[in-house]
């Protein structure tokens, strides 16, 4: 299958690449030259006709070109300024060559061997490697981008070529050279001074060259800081809800749904780590601190080979390596965060460490306040609540070809509540007092989860086509929940007896990843770019164990697991090629194929890959890709608000990996200088997905409480942006639909899946009045999420089992109901001081949902008396639960 797959790929790219080439020879042109170089005249027409021609200066004669051409084939005109040079041309893998016209005669044409130039681009100012800088010779039209760790390969034309190195927020190098040998270059780009001054710093760009940008969708850091935040933290997951395509969930938070997928159907990994917990306040804010963010890209249409194991998405995030040059810091403080970060070198130029740590200032008031409630209750107790995330990064250059990697992230969250409580009840009857008691209450609560990642890597430079990454990573997620009460009840009296009850419950869940994994970049000529590698990995799964004791007991009486303890292999082997015919047509295909092991069963997948890219002139491109995806884990979720008892569980002897299938379409167009849009239609259908049944949660055993199913999703997204020194901004629309099937749920039948919004707009302007002063807004619109709403309710009498009626309240269809739409403004302005000196200060100034829309987070049927009713008749009532009303933040930022 994969020989007919490859075989049928490259047909395609034959006939393809052909006609095209004879099409661009036939085309009509008018041009005029007046006493003009024959190699720049060449140039001029290679140019208009958008060829990519080739030759060595050295078989050019001196001689000068004067003619003019009106609506002639190009052929002709090449032929034309050929007479008397006894060369001709003839195709060669996509590219027009000039050769001498005897070879034809006699023997095949030699293609002058090409050069191969290779290395890193790096920050001159810190030494950090820059990922997606463009290399670029003006002269052959050639180019290359940086990987994931600024490695680059580039074959170019003997002689001499015009290089462009350029990278966002970088001074450009313009650099001619004349080739006669393979080389090893390393490019140094300085800060750039933008607008007045203003240094741009952990910027993230896509390059435009050969579509470059065709994947997925490149994050601006500098533009997330301007970005209004939500009680002055900046965060990425909320600057990628903004992306068409993406959802979030109630009122922002929850992590982000892409395509009709769910939360765990998206692949995060920090430095190749998979992440199992994006949050951090039950999705109110993400994991990620943005301070050592270098790089982020979100994929969800077409995947390349390399990436595996969701259904939905990758977010691939990459943290900055550290200042190799000297010792720098940053600080900040918000309402709900605080942030210092340092870095610098170890062995100047050699090696550096970077540290970063973010920790919650919200108990500094949430304890506080709830004493003050709690007392004003006649108990004494505070509610509490705090986060904290951890970086740490250390890299080495052993040698100019190897660098080492070692990398460390660890955030937890916890949530306590506890109090006490003591009365007096007297308790008399018609002839006095009989007694005097005192009731002692408390109660302890809390939850807690914790994130640990890390990471050990190994990059080598083989030869000058040959670069590889060899990653050893560790994760783990570990959840624990806690409950216990005592009541004391004592008679008043010497010697007076008491009695006592307690109870202690906890829950603990955890899930585990060893992973080792290879990847090797390949640039095998430059119509070829080939990446292959693989991966093993093993994962420890314990869904549940349940702590309890109950009733005049103090120690744990019961100590049972939920869920059984499961352990799980896999491995991973992916290839794929950058095939790139000629200059406007680029098909990338691979494969993945993965295998997990698990309760003695072994499951696998291929995984064929497909994107293509077509550009039409200057301004217009065509793309269309085809995947399919595995998924051999799976995250239950009950809350749909983001907490961390959704449970990670894995595919079983029973239960088969999820499967999705995908095919996009698009369009991009280049409107004037800084205007861009872009559409995308996209299919996705879904099997094998599993869910909790009606009515089950994390505290029951999962494998006898989940159904199979399946879901699909169709829609549309669209993506205006505009970029400019003063006013940027973007505008982002989705139409989408997405639905569910499972035989357990909506007896079978289909329902929309619950975050089916059917459109979903987001506006921002960015207005940059000085470089001192920006503001910035955003405003956000989707149609209501999905719910299930009580429809009508009934009394029934079970004979011989009560004597009073049950109320029993039925729901409508699953998911039949729409929240009210969603819409939010918010509001912000930056400050910028200092941005040329040593000590640089940011202060921004932000409202959150300005016009305080009350955006339901979720609804709850509360049963109350019936109003005006005399007797004991009651009615639910459903109520709107809010969580985000307007708020007013600040951050404050100092960087050293």
């Amino acid at each position: 299958m994969r020989l007919l797959f490859t075989l049928a790929l490259s047909l395609f790219g034959f006939v393809v690449s052909y006609a095209q080439n004879q099409t661009a020879l036939e085309k009509e042109m008018s041009i005029s030259f007046t006493r003009k170089p024959l190699d720049a005249a060449l140039e001029d027409l290679a140019k208009m006709a958008q060829l990519d021609l080739v030759y060595s200066n050295s078989l050019l004669p001196s001689t000068t070109i004067t003619g003019s051409w009106v609506r002639t084939p190009v052929h002709k005109i090449l032929n034309d300024l050929l007479t008397n040079t006894n060369l001709t041309y003839r195709w060669s893998n996509g590219q027009l060559v000039l050769v001498k016209s005897t070879a034809l005669v006699t023997t095949p044409p030699a293609v002058p061997k090409p050069i191969r130039i290779s290395g890193y681009v790096e920050s001159q100012t810190s030494g950090e490697r820059l990922i997606q800088a463009t290399i670029f010779d003006v002269r052959s039209g050639l180019g290359a981008l940086s990987n994931e760790f600024g490695f680059y390969s580039l074959s170019l034309p003997l002689g001499a070529v015009q290089l462009q190195i350029s990278y966002l927020g970088q001074t450009p190098i313009n650099l001619p050279l004349k080739l006669r040998r393979d080389t090893f270059l390393t490019f140094k780009l300085k800060d750039q001074l933008l607008l007045d001054s203003v240094v741009v710093r952990g910027v993230v760009a896509r390059s435009h060259l050969q579509g470059d940008d065709f994947y997925g969708n490149g994050l601006d850091l500098t533009q997330i800081d301007r970005l209004p935040k939500l009680a002055g933290e900046s965060d990425l997951v909320r600057a990628i809800q903004l992306m068409p395509g993406v959802q979030a969930g109630p009122d922002g938070i929850g992590g982000f749904f892409v395509r009709g997928g769910e939360a765990g159907q998206n692949l995060v990994i920090i430095d190749d780590v998979p992440m199992y917990n994006t949050n951090h306040a039950a999705g109110v804010l993400s994991i990620f601190n943005s301070d050592i963010i270098k790089s982020a890209e979100l994929l969800k249409g077409a995947f390349p080979a390399r990436y595996a194991g969701r259904l939905s998405s990758v977010l691939d995030i990459r943290t900055r390596d550290g200042n190799k040059h000297f010792w720098e810091g940053s600080g900040s403080i918000g309402l709900i965060s605080s942030r210092l970060t340092l870095e610098g070198p170890i062995v100047k130029d050699k090696s550096s460490l970077l540290v970063s740590g973010r920790f919650s200032t919200l108990n500094w008031l949430m304890k506080p306040y709830s004493q003050n409630y709690k007392a004003g209750h006649n108990e004494k107790g505070e509610t509490g609540y705090g986060f904290y995330d951890f970086n740490a990064k250390f890299n080495a250059e052993l040698s100019p070809r190897n660098r080492i990697y070692l990398s460390f992230f660890q955030g937890l969250d916890r949530f306590s509540n506890g109090g006490y409580q003591a009365d007096t009840l007297l308790l008399r009857d018609q002839n006095g007092l009989l007694g005097a008691y005192r009731l002692y209450s408390s109660y302890r609560e809390f939850l807690t989860w914790k994130n640990t990642g890390g990471a050990f890597r190994w990059n080598r430079m083989h030869n000058n086509k040959l670069f590889s990454n060899t990653t050893l990573t560790f994760s783990e997620l570990r959840v624990e929940i806690g409950s216990s009460s005592r009541d004391t009840l004592r008679l008043l009296a010497p010697n007076g007896w008491y009695s006592y009850s307690t109870f202690d419950g906890g829950y603990r869940s955890r899930i585990q990843d060893f992973g080792l994994r290879s990847d090797f970049h390949w640039s095998l000529s430059p119509q070829h770019y080939v990446r292959f590698g693989g991966r093993v990995q093993q994962n420890i799964f314990v869904p549940g164990i349940r702590e309890y004791s109950e009733e005049f007991k103090d120690e744990i009486e019961g100590r049972e697991p939920v869920s059984r303890r499961i352990r799980t292999q896999g491995w991973s082997l992916y290839a794929e090629d950058e095939w790139r015919p000629n200059n406007n047509l680029r098909i990338d295909y691979g494969f993945n194929w993965s295998a997990w092991a698990v309760d003695g069963k072994i499951h696998s997948s291929l995984e064929p890959r497909l994107a293509t890219f077509y550009r039409l002139g200057e301004k217009n491109r065509l793309k269309a890709s085809f995947s399919r995806m595995a998924q051999f884990l799976h995250l239950l979720t009950g809350a749909n608000i983001g907490l961390p008892t959704d449970l990670w569980v894995p595919s079983t002897g029973a239960i088969r990996p999820g499967i999705a299938w995908q095919s996009t379409l698009g369009y991009d167009h280049k409107i004037g200088k800084n205007w861009e849009m872009g559409i995308e239609l996209y299919h996705k259908k879904m099997q094998n997905l599993i869910s909790y049944s009606e009515g089950a949660g994390f505290l029951d055993d999962w494998e006898r409480n989940v159904t199979i199913g399946k879901g699909k999703a169709t829609g549309l997204d669209f993506l205006l942006r505009k970029s400019g020194e003063k006013i940027s901004g973007f505008v982002s629309y989705s139409f989408a639909e997405t639905e569910r099937t499972f035989p357990k749920i909506n007896l079978g039948r289909p329902y929309p899946f619950r975050y089916d919004h059917r459109h979903d707009l987001k506006i921002n302007g960015q207005w940059k009045v000085s470089p001192k002063v920006d503001f910035s807004a955003t405003w956000v619109y989707g149609s209501g999420l999905a719910f299930s709403a009580p429809q009508s309710k009934f009394t029934f009498l079970i004979p011989g089992e009560t004597p009073n009626p049950i109320d029993v309240t039925t729901f409508g269809p699953k998911n039949g109901r729409r929240m009210p739409p969603y819409h939010r403004l918010d509001l912000a302005a930056n400050f910028h001081f200092g941005q040329d000196k040593k000590v640089r200060h940011d202060l921004q100034i932000s409202i959150y949902n300005a016009y305080n829309r009350r955006n339901p987070l979720y609804y709850k049927i509360v049963n109350r008396p019936v109003a005006g009713s005399t007797g004991n008749s009651r009615e639910n009532e459903v109520i709107s639960v809010y969580l985000l009303p307007i708020l007013p933040g600040f951050s404050y930022v100092l960087e050293f």
